[in-house]
């Protein structure tokens, strides 16, 4: 799936070149006001990534070469964790305007899911050269305030389930599903609390994934006690781990995530005697 929205809003008339092959992504921008010229690439997509390009006079490097170029990509994901910044904040610090943001879904096998949002340019000014059929649609910048971001629905879910409780909360924390309130207990015998990690489409939008391209390493923290497996790699959209509370008893929270965004999905917990 690949769809890419221009800005309604956007009076740019930025001339645009991207090109979509594989995983790699090139773009390449002749700016009229203010003057400038680049291109830049993104070398191997992963998934479940944020990209922007951005205004910022310097130099990039692709393929091992350095070469002089007015516009850059920035890995907001691997930026994200290094700095502990928003994304928002990231634009702002390394770039002084917003020429596109690209996201990335589930890459495997067959699927590849891409959004691409043009922000300063148009339609008539853009060429595209992609592998793969595509899909033209507008978004509109005003509304971008109270909206919801396409990462929102484009990055899978990791319910949790412990015992018989299936339990469901996005990335502040809010519950969508199942009894929180429930304490969780060991079993008799055991020193341990075993959960499951259950992937789900989109923000709980559907049914449990189960292919065999459901295969995420899911980072786990947790608040209290120690995890015998921080980073679970699913199989066929499920996996599991323990946590050994060490005696702890009351709220904890276990948070799920990826190597490059580490909490998506965060659960406020009870741990009972």
């Amino acid at each position: 799936m690949l769809k890419i929205y221009f800005n309604e809003k956007s009076d740019s008339q930025h001339k645009l070149k991207i090109n979509i092959k594989d995983l790699c992504v090139t773009t390449e921008v002749t700016a009229i006001y203010p003057a400038g010229y680049g291109k830049d690439t993104i070398e191997t997509l992963r998934p479940y990534n944020s990209y922007t390009l951005v205004s910022s006079t310097g130099k990039v490097k692709n393929y091992r070469k350095m070469s002089k170029s007015d516009f850059k990509f920035l890995d907001l994901n691997r930026l994200g964790v290094s700095v502990k910044l928003d994304f928002a904040e990231l634009l702002q610090l390394y770039g002084t305007a917003d020429v596109l943001q690209l996201d990335t879904g589930i890459i495997g096998g067959s699927e590849r899911d891409i959004v691409i949002r043009i922000f300063e340019g148009k339609r008539e000014n853009t060429e595209i050269i992609a592998d793969e059929e595509y899909e033209i649609l507008t978004f509109n910048s005003d509304d971008l305030v109270t909206g919801d971001h396409p990462r929102m629905h484009l990055w899978d879910s990791y319910a949790l389930k412990v015992g018989d409780r299936l339990l469901m909360a996005n990335r502040k924390g809010m519950p969508l599903n199942g009894d929180f309130t429930v304490p969780v207990t060991m079993e008799s015998g055991k020193d341990y609390v075993e959960f499951e990690i259950i992937k789900y489409k989109g923000a709980f939008e559907d049914t449990e994934l189960s292919r065999s391209i459901d295969d995420d390493d899911v980072t786990v923290e947790s608040t209290c006690g120690v995890i015998n497996n921080r980073r679970v790699q699913l199989e066929n959209g499920k996996g599991s781990f323990r946590l050994y509370p060490m005696g702890h008893t009351g709220i904890f929270k276990i948070k799920l995530g990826r190597k490059w965004y580490e909490v998506w999905n965060e659960y406020n917990l009870m741990m009972g005697d």
